[in-house]
């Protein structure tokens, strides 16, 4: 899906979002010093609007038709401003990229209601942002229950979204009303890196990861495991699948990760 199709989806399954939408636009086009093109305008005045609907409704996320990762790799717009925070990872390296999602939060916020997703929201964004600088990461945009890291190398992605993943088992375990599963996906790229966002191919292609990870598991590229592999001695790889990714030709080889038993 492309960012034109994400944006028809989202304007399609909530109508009211149109006419907020077209004001932000008009803000956005009367504000450029130059050229521009719509979709990305188009994609810039949406996303704070989208992000903002569903904080205040999580349950707006499954009228979108999208799942919040795909959407937040297809909104990623393109810019020429350099953004200070994500600065350090815009030298033209390999980069670790990791989409994080809740397995079955639809059928979350159905159960529970929207007050109770929120809340549970809040405390999984506090443990992101957490386990991401842990690990010299960045949380570069959320939404709902999507969210998209960068860290400076695979092995420190690995390294984060396993000690994230591990986090949200440890106080599920001692909490019942934290009831979420993670799925963890990870890919090392060169993705552009521009103002707010990180975009590209790498971006598209790690959020399609998460279609082929379970509920509870992390999931890596084989480029991300190639590279990450001599650099962890804590972790394991799972045995090697084979996965079809929507829009490719070919199919990917990813391997579920674990942290080794001490």
């Amino acid at each position: 899906m492309n960012v034109r199709q994400a944006i028809f989806a989202a304007l399609r399954g909530d109508p009211e979002l149109v006419p907020r939408v077209k004001g932000s636009l008009r803000e956005r086009i009367d504000e450029q010093d130059g050229p521009m093109s719509r979709m990305v305008q188009a994609a810039e005045a949406l996303e704070p609007i989208l992000a903002e609907a569903v904080s205040k409704r999580p349950s707006k996320l499954s009228k979108f038709g999208l799942k919040s990762a795909h959407m937040l790799a297809d909104l990623a717009a393109e810019d020429h401003r350099s953004n200070k925070r994500l600065a350090k990872f815009a030298h033209g390296t390999t980069l670790g990229i990791v989409f994080v999602d809740v397995a079955g939060f639809t059928t979350y916020t159905e159960r529970a209601g929207d007050d109770a997703a929120r809340k549970l929201l809040a405390r999984l964004s506090s443990l992101v942002a957490d386990k991401a600088k842990a690990s010299k990461g960045e949380v570069v945009k959320e939404l709902g229950d999507g969210f998209l890291l960068v860290f400076p190398a695979a092995s420190q992605a690995v390294r984060g979204a396993l000690s994230l993943r591990d986090a949200v088992r440890k106080q599920r375990d001692g909490d019942p009303d934290f009831d979420v599963l993670l799925r963890c996906a990870i890919h090392a790229g060169e993705p552009l890196v521009e103002q707010d966002d990180l975009f590209g191919y790498d971006v598209n292609l790690t959020a399609r990861l998460l279609d082929h990870c379970k509920p509870d598991e992390v999931v890596v590229s084989e480029t991300a495991k190639e590279l990450a592999d001599k650099r962890l001695r804590s972790v394991d790889f799972g045995k090697r699948k084979v996965a079809k990714i929507r829009g490719l030709s070919s199919k990917v080889p990813i391997y579920p990760v674990e942290s080794k038993k001490s």
